[in-house]
């Protein structure tokens, strides 16, 4: 699968990537997580100029491999090969009593997930 980054047109940060081959392709986060499925380039570029960053805010899903189960949090930093996330409740408040700073190498849909 061919993979282009997109970036911000004013200060060239990555917005994310454009991912697809044929008539599927995808509009992903900077870490490559699938945001939405278009049938055109254009599309995907797009969702990615509109959507790529303000997708990763919210509340998330890790796999602590700690612990063996999957925990809420929120993201903090991201670029091509880490996320770090805070660990959270499930409406992405953070608790002083589970806190927990993460890094993921290598995140994909094994160990992160949008809720």
């Amino acid at each position: 699968m061919n993979k282009t980054p997109i970036n911000r047109e004013d200060d060239g940060e990555l917005l994310g990537f454009v991912a697809g081959s044929g008539g599927n392709w995808q509009a992903q986060t900077v870490f490559g997580y699938t945001m939405t499925r278009t049938t055109s380039k254009e599309a995907a570029e797009q969702a990615v100029r509109e959507d790529g960053l303000k997708f990763m805010t919210g509340v998330w899903q890790y796999y602590d491999k700690d612990d063996g189960s999957w925990h809420s949090c929120i993201i903090k930093e991201a670029n091509q090969v880490n996320v770090t996330v805070i660990r959270t409740n499930s409406m992405g408040y953070q608790d002083r009593d589970n806190y927990k700073l993460v890094t993921i190498q290598s995140p994909d849909e094994t160990n992160l997930i949008k809720t």
